[in-house]
C-alpha cells in the first residue's frame, strides 16, 4: 500500500481504508509490545528482589543455625568437660566436687532457657504462638517478678527500688509473657550492674491512654551505636573476645516482639558509663 503512494499511484478510498487500518493496527501492537515490555521490566524486578531477599534470608538462616550451634555447644562443652572429671576421678574433693556440680547445674540451666527461647522465638516469629490475651494489672506483674528474684539481688548485693502508684489501669495482654518480660528486662539490669554498688530501679507510670514501664540499671551502659542492635536475635554488646556472653542474646528480642505485639513499644536510653534505662509502653484504652 504504501509503495503505491510513493510512486504516486492512483490510490482508492478502499485502499485508503487499507492503509489506515493497518496503521492502527500497528499502533495497537505498538502499544501492546510497550506494555508488555513495562509488565516484563516490572516481572524482572520483582524476581530480582525476590532473588535477592533469599538470598538474605539463606544468609540469615545460616547465621542463626551457626549462632544457636555455638550457644549450645558452649553449655554443653562445660557440662561434658566437669562431668568427665568427676567420672574419671572419683578421688575429687568434696568441696571441689560441689563446685563442679553447681557448674554443671547452672549451665543446663543456661542450657535450658536457651532451648525454650529459641522455640519461643521460633513460635512467635512462625505466628503460632498461642496467645492469652486478660486483663492484667502492671503494678502487680511488677511486684511479682520483683519479689520472684529478691534472692538474687540479695545475692549480688543489689539495692532494688519499685516506685509504683497506688492504681493504675490494666491492660490487655498474655501476663505469662508479660511476666516473662519483665524477668528479662530485669535479669538484664542484674547483669549488667555496677558489680560493687549495684542498683536497679523500675518505675510504673500512666499517661495519655498508655502504661510505661522503665527498668534502669547503674552499669556501663550502652553506646548510641547499639541502642537498636541490642533488640536483634543473639545480639550482646561488649568485645566477645575479652568479655563473657552474657545470655542469650535473644531475651530482649522476644521481648520487644511480645510488646510490640499487645500494641506497645520498647526502647533503651542510654550513653557508656552512665546505666541504661530500658523502657516500654502498653495500650490502657483510657485517656488519663
Amino acid at each position: 500500500m504504501v509503495g503505491w503512494v510513493v510512486k504516486e499511484e492512483a490510490v482508492s478510498i478502499e485502499e485508503v481504508r487499507e492503509i489506515l487500518d493497518e496503521a492502527s493496527q500497528v499502533v495497537v501492537y505498538s502499544h501492546r509490545l510497550q506494555q508488555k515490555s513495562r509488565e516484563l521490566e516490572a516481572a524482572t524486578a520483582e524476581l530480582r528482589q525476590a532473588n535477592e531477599r533469599l538470598t538474605e534470608l539463606d544468609r540469615l538462616k545460616d547465621d542463626f543455625v551457626s549462632t544457636v550451634t555455638h550457644e549450645l555447644r558452649t553449655p554443653l562443652t562445660s557440662i561434658r568437660a566437669f562431668t568427665e572429671i568427676l567420672l574419671e576421678d572419683p578421688e575429687v574433693e568434696a568441696e571441689q566436687r560441689r563446685k563442679f556440680l553447681g557448674i554443671i547445674t547452672k549451665e543446663a540451666e543456661r542450657l535450658t532457657r536457651l532451648i525454650n527461647q529459641v522455640l519461643d522465638l521460633s513460635k512467635i516469629e512462625s505466628g503460632k504462638a498461642d496467645w492469652v490475651a486478660t486483663q492484667v494489672d502492671m503494678k502487680e506483674v511488677i511486684s511479682d517478678t520483683v519479689a520472684a528474684m529478691e534472692q538474687l539481688f540479695k545475692e549480688k548485693n543489689i539495692e532494688v527500688e519499685a516506685r509504683l502508684p497506688e492504681r493504675v489501669s490494666s491492660v490487655t495482654v498474655d501476663l505469662d509473657r508479660m511476666i516473662q518480660v519483665m524477668l528479662n528486662l530485669l535479669s538484664n539490669a542484674v547483669k549488667f550492674c555496677d558489680g560493687l554498688n549495684g542498683r536497679v530501679e523500675i518505675a510504673l507510670s500512666e499517661r495519655d491512654g498508655s502504661l510505661r514501664v522503665d527498668v534502669c540499671d547503674n552499669g556501663r551502659g550502652i553506646g548510641a551505636e547499639n541502642h537498636e542492635a541490642i533488640f536483634s536475635k543473639f545480639h550482646q554488646v561488649g568485645n566477645t573476645l575479652t568479655d563473657k556472653p552474657h545470655g542469650s542474646g535473644l531475651g530482649l528480642h522476644i521481648s520487644r516482639q511480645i510488646v510490640e505485639h499487645f500494641g506497645g513499644r520498647m526502647w533503651v536510653e542510654s550513653s557508656l558509663g552512665s546505666g541504661a534505662r530500658f523502657s516500654f509502653t502498653l495500650p490502657t484504652g483510657s485517656q488519663t
